[in-house]
């Protein structure tokens, strides 16, 4: 509802405001008070100075006094530059970035006829008024559609290029966000590039061939045509270049410029009747650290996820962003539309494994990543063949994750964490989001996994309530004390998981020194089981108990050498085995 419906004290102080300014001023005549089309209060006025006559419309807005009104031009023309086109309002004093719901709309009027008298001397030319204009590179690239990036190592390698000399260019076009946008793939031949971008270009998109050359002042900013873009080429010696790229009919991309200054033509249509599209050029800054230096040594460690579900994918795109640089994902479930509203795959996933669609997703991230993926269900029924190969897979990562919240694949990783001597976490959400609980085992400081889990179940045990453990068809819902059912929600299954990522991460970057000093929590989501309100955080002190590592019987060398005899094939059997093969 617009406010002047609800707050008439309001609309008689504007009017009387601008009705004592009109009275005080000889340049300010004000014309009638009424609604637009859209019911919002509009006011008339012109303004006089020197021999210029203007005729405004301040429109108010419905949720006026939170935001300011708006002056245009009666006839909707530029008269300011200080205006958002002819058809827009003008900037004034008064802005959104500084309104305050005390300023009236007589002071929006007042600010108009300043801005009129300082771009309109008495004496001399039309000037520019002073700007508080603050620059905004995400409001400066609203109208422009096609957009090239180059980042400070693309610009350092088009500086170096010769002078008037063209240089082979492959560029990928993507469309993203309502916009086109192309970047450089390389500079040089194809075979041997002077110079492959180092920019993280995500799959997909359209490879297109085309030419730079570097040629000082050459940048012209603004649309120009195919006639134009011709004797620009002409102009620097460089006709031949012309004749290749407007004298055909195929689609081919001109990069231009110099130091800071590149501009990219995307030229098309039939020869003769070219016609040439701009990108706007835009410049990718210095990246600031995001990341605590400790990351770094992220991108040489392998982690191992079982489960890509909720947690599981959510975990897994935490970590990538973290700076992880290998990843192996196991998980034979598809996806469904019905999983949308916990995991952090999408509708364009639908009917896809699990496993594979996110390792497409942690690629889309981190196009430099190395991610394995497996169809299978661990502790399920598999061939053999194909879970000896996966637990071997995992004894070489640097750290495994369950996110599964089964307990035979449980046990199954539990054995290979054990064994290998590699830390283990493990993430579940309880029934109905009740709460989770995050755990880990690091070899020779914690428990071994299995005895880690058989603590925490006995701790739970001990609070003297119903353990709310996951159980039946739907994992994350359950009832509350009242009988209300209680699902989990994606934001509290975020949280389980994070708390697991930052668990990951200080495993792989702080190996002998944690920030955490339990290895196992109980976080609360709201006031059931055991928990007296949301958040509410119980750290569960795991005793170190357990062998880490293989156990062997240690043979003597008399007894090590039958065996190797009993069972290593002779010459004759091998020979025999090899011809019948």
């Amino acid at each position: 509802m617009s406010w002047w419906f609800t707050r008439s004290t309001r609309l008689s102080s504007e009017k009387a405001a601008i009705a004592d300014l009109e009275a005080g001023v000889d340049w300010l005549q004000v014309g009638r008070w009424q609604t637009n089309s859209d019911l919002a209060m509009c006011v008339g006025f012109r303004i006089v100075t020197g021999d210029d006559e203007f005729a405004f419309e301040m429109i108010y807005p419905s949720v006026f006094p939170d935001a300011p009104p708006m002056i245009y031009t009666q006839d909707r023309s530029l008269v300011s530059g200080h205006q958002y086109g002819a058809e827009g309002e003008l900037c004034l004093e008064h802005r959104p970035d500084n309104w305050l719901p005390t300023i009236t709309g007589a002071d929006m009027i007042a600010s108009c006829q300043r801005l009129l008298s300082e771009e309109r001397p008495e004496h001399g030319a039309i000037v520019h008024a002073r700007s508080a204009h603050i620059a905004s590179l995400g409001r400066d690239m609203r109208s422009h559609y096609c957009r090239l990036l180059l980042t400070p190592g693309d610009l350092e390698a088009l500086n170096t290029l010769s002078e008037y000399t063209p240089q082979p260019l492959i560029l990928k076009d993507r469309k993203a966000a309502s916009s086109l946008i192309s970047s450089i793939v390389s500079v040089g031949q194809t075979d041997t590039p002077f110079w492959v971008s180092d920019l993280l270009i995500p799959k997909g998109g359209l490879e297109g061939n085309g030419f730079v050359v570097r040629v000082p002042g050459a940048v012209k900013q603004g649309d120009i045509s195919a006639d134009d873009l011709k004797a620009l080429l002409e102009g620097v010696r460089l006709a031949e270049l012309g004749n290749t790229v407007l004298e055909s009919d195929g689609h081919e991309h001109l990069l231009i410029g110099d130091a800071a200054d590149w501009e990219l033509f995307w030229i098309y249509g039939e020869a003769g009747k070219r016609k040439v599209i701009n990108y706007t050029t835009l410049p990718i800054p210095e990246p600031k650290p995001r990341l605590p230096s400790s990351h770094a040594s992220l991108s040489g460690k392998k982690v191992g996820i079982v489960g890509c579900g909720s947690v599981g994918s959510k975990i897994a795109t935490s970590l990538c962003r973290s700076g992880v640089g290998e990843f192996f994902l196991i998980d034979e479930d598809i996806f469904f539309p019905g999983n949308i509203v916990r995991n952090e795959l999408d509708l364009d996933d639908i009917g896809s494994h699990k496993a594979y669609a996110l390792r497409d997703r942690l690629l889309r991230i981190n196009p430099r990543i190395d991610v394995k993926a497996l169809r299978i269900s661990l502790g399920g029924q598999e061939s053999a063949n194909s879970m000896a190969g996966a637990l071997e897979a995992l004894g070489k990562c640097d750290l495994l994750v369950d996110a599964t919240a089964d307990p035979s694949a449980f046990n199954m990783i539990a054995s290979v964490s054990t064994r290998q001597r590699k830390p283990m976490i493990w993430t579940e959400v309880l029934a109905g989001g009740i709460g989770g609980i995050v755990a880990r085992s690091r070899p020779d400081i914690d428990a071994v996994p299995l005895a880690a889990r058989s603590q925490i179940e006995i701790w739970c045990n001990d609070q003297g309530m119903e353990w709310a453990r996951t159980a039946g068809t739907n994992p994350y819902g359950s009832r509350g004390s009242d009988g209300t059912p209680l699902i989990a929600e994606d934001a509290e299954v975020a949280i389980m998981a994070a708390h697991a990522a930052r668990y990951a991460t200080d495993i792989l970057t702080r190996p002998d020194a944690s920030i955490f000093p339990m290895s196992a929590y109980v976080i609360g989501f709201s006031s059931e089981w055991l928990f007296n309100e949301p958040f509410d955080t119980r750290p569960i002190d795991l005793q170190p108990v357990g062998t880490w590592g293989e156990t062997a019987d240690l043979l003597g060398p008399d007894a090590l050498l039958q065996l190797l005899k009993d069972h290593l094939p002779d010459k004759e059997t091998a020979d025999a085995t090899v011809a019948t093969g």
